[in-house]
């Protein structure tokens, strides 16, 4: 995940500390099939390692150290995803639900493509096409300002248009990578999803229940109360 650059992290193998929020955050993972990495209301990867929930940043915390180790140690997980998607936020996306996450990714709904600029029609077209694009490596031929570049990414990670990721460079600073649905199902051997677009919201939506029974799950995913698609060629 590359959260937070802390200088000493011990191996989550050995480290007694780690291991045993590390294997509680799988099983809550595993059991609900999704987990957001923070929430006041919500179980949350930061409320089952600081034992509580952190209001604002946990960096700054106690156990921000310990947090920031757990979450290094499931970036290597084959079972978990990270997506940009319980209220806006890192949320852990266990594999089962993957199908349904690219479903709705290529479903090109209306609450995806409403109010898009031009900018990123532009970049999500060129991610479609090669597979994907990285914010250090960006072809001019785009003519896009390269400033500009990640403001569009988040754009286009915020409508779940594209899979985005941190990568490391060869000069060990981090560059933002984002990944074209189809590329991304075919890194990782996703399944396919036979169901509608509603039955994959709905199967996050039911995921989210169990975690915050007393919320309405549509208010916590990006694509809200809007249920209409508009297509559009990729």
């Amino acid at each position: 995940m590359s959260l937070l650059p802390f200088e000493t992290i011990p191996d989550p193998m050995t480290d007694l500390s780690v291991r045993l929020p590390l294997a509680r955050v799988r099983r809550d993972v595993r059991r609900s099939g999704l987990l957001p990495f923070t929430d006041l209301k919500a179980t949350s990867l930061v409320s089952i390692v600081a034992g509580a929930p952190i209001s604002g940043s946990w960096w700054g915390h106690p156990a921000g150290q310990l947090i920031y180790q757990v979450g290094e140690a499931l970036d290597s997980d084959p079972d978990l995803e990270v997506v940009k998607l319980w209220r806006g936020k890192l949320t852990l996306i266990h594999r089962r639900l993957w199908p349904a996450l690219l479903r709705i990714g290529r479903s090109r709904s209306e609450w995806q493509l409403s109010g898009i600029e031009n900018a990123s029609l532009l970049l999500l077209h060129h991610v479609n096409r090669t597979g994907s694009i990285r914010s250090d490596r960006f072809p001019p031929t785009l003519l896009l300002e390269t400033a500009a570049i990640r403001g569009i990414v988040r754009d286009l990670e915020r409508r779940l248009l594209v899979f985005t990721r941190s990568v490391h460079t060869s000069t060990g600073a981090h560059a933002l990578e984002a990944e074209s649905w189809n590329a991304w199902n075919a890194r990782v051997g996703g399944a396919p999803y036979s169901g509608s677009v509603l039955a994959a919201e709905l199967a996050f939506e039911n995921a989210a229940r169990r975690l915050t029974p007393a919320v309405d799950p549509r208010k916590l995913f990006p694509w809200g109360r809007t249920r209409g698609q508009v297509l559009l060629p990729s």
